[in-house]
């Protein structure tokens, strides 16, 4: 107990002096407690501590499950970062795993403020429009090849196309219709 809040106490008149303003401790202490209200107080001991609450078996399964859940991943972003838990979980094993993720958090904020990251349709469709690029290049080579060479045949021009279109649509997959 602070002399701030024995002052404070005195005031208010939760606690008194004797005549001559010493403070006997065992008086003050029960005075103390008596004028405490114990919802208020940050300590609880005995009967003034929580009772247990008892929680329908649906809950409680879904509270196991969330907890299995919130281990798993503290122990995933542990591993991330080549940390091994052996064993239960301690509280600053959790509080680590909340410190690299808050890490993470403040690295992706800033790659993206400095334009590092782009979102995931903005990417598709530079994707998108480097595909079509590449597809007029490729189809571009055989008529870059007959000027380049210009002894070969229509018919030796035509071959190369069919190659290089047959290679494209393996490269394609099934999404080549």
């Amino acid at each position: 107990m602070s002399e701030a809040a024995i002052r404070k106490a005195i005031k208010s008149g939760r606690i008194t002096a004797e005549p001559d303003g010493t403070l006997d401790p065992e008086v003050v202490r029960e005075a103390w407690i008596r004028s405490t209200d114990p919802a208020r107080t940050a300590v609880r001991t005995g009967s003034q501590g929580r009772q247990p609450v008892e929680l329908a078996p649906a809950i409680a399964a879904q509270a196991s499950v969330e907890a299995q859940l919130a281990t798993t991943r503290v122990r995933e972003i542990l591993a991330a970062e080549g940390i091994q838990v052996d064993g239960p979980l301690t509280f600053n094993d959790a509080r680590t795993a909340e410190k690299i993720v808050q890490t993470w958090q403040r690295n992706q904020a800033h790659a993206e403020a400095q334009g590092r990251l782009i979102d995931a349709e903005a990417a598709g469709r530079r994707w998108a429009d480097e595909i079509v690029k590449l597809r007029a290049r490729l189809l571009a080579i055989p008529g870059d090849i007959a000027l380049e060479l210009s002894h070969l045949t229509k018919h030796d021009v035509s071959v190369i196309d069919r190659i290089v279109r047959d290679a494209m649509e393996a490269g394609a997959g099934d999404d080549a219709s």
